[in-house]
């Protein structure tokens, strides 16, 4: 079975680099509903098709996946594995270099390891564990029946997935480009996560 984990359209908050984290309420920009129905029509015209597509609850990440989901006549299966990463207070402030005054924030993005999640937010490994979860429980029991699917997340949560797969380190979580609308595409084998391709883009 082939898995696609795609991640959401671009929000106003990814545009002023704003980090968005468990805010539930952003939503897509015209350009980010717009990159949505380009993706869709880039897979249809691929010739890809979905038996299940699944989402994220947050607003940007649902509102993508039904955009998806209309042009293979299916709704998206919301599961709140899915969210994104908490960062606690720090939701809301702009990231970026120099920007941030608190050292341990710093940590999260340039030294992960280093990085101590407190007042709220969420850590790595707790990401790690939610979406094993995800694949062995939902995922794994489809792989009879199901050829492909889709999933419709957050950058953290595309960051995780290749961490199952083992092609990303904790110390380079943030490494490497994801744009908006882009997918890593796994194949589920034996249970386990097998990355296919990385960061695909349907343009």
């Amino acid at each position: 079975m082939e898995i696609y984990f795609l991640r959401h359209g671009e929000t106003e908050w990814n545009r002023t680099h704003r980090i968005q984290g468990s805010t539930e309420w952003t939503d897509l920009t015209d350009d980010g509903v717009h990159l949505a129905e380009v993706t869709r029509d880039g897979m249809i015209a691929n010739g890809l098709r979905f038996d299940r597509i699944f989402s994220s609850p947050y607003r940007r990440a649902l509102h993508t996946a039904q955009i998806l989901g209309a042009g293979f006549g299916m709704e998206p299966v919301v599961d709140d594995r899915l969210r994104e990463i908490s960062f606690g207070p720090y939701e809301g402030t702009r990231y970026g270099k120099g920007l941030f005054e608190d050292e341990n924030i710093r940590y999260c993005f340039v030294d992960p390891p280093r990085y101590v999640a407190r007042d709220g937010a969420e850590p790595f490994d707790s990401v790690l564990a939610r979406i094993r979860e995800f694949v062995e429980e939902t995922l794994a029991p489809l792989a009879e029946t199901c050829s492909r699917v889709l999933v419709v997340a957050h950058g953290g949560v595309l960051r995780t997935v290749l961490r199952l797969t083992g092609s990303l380190s904790l110390a380079d979580f943030w490494k490497g480009s994801q744009p908006n609308c882009c997918a890593h595409v796994c194949s589920l084998e034996d249970g386990r996560l097998v990355l296919k391709s990385r960061a695909v883009l349907f343009r």
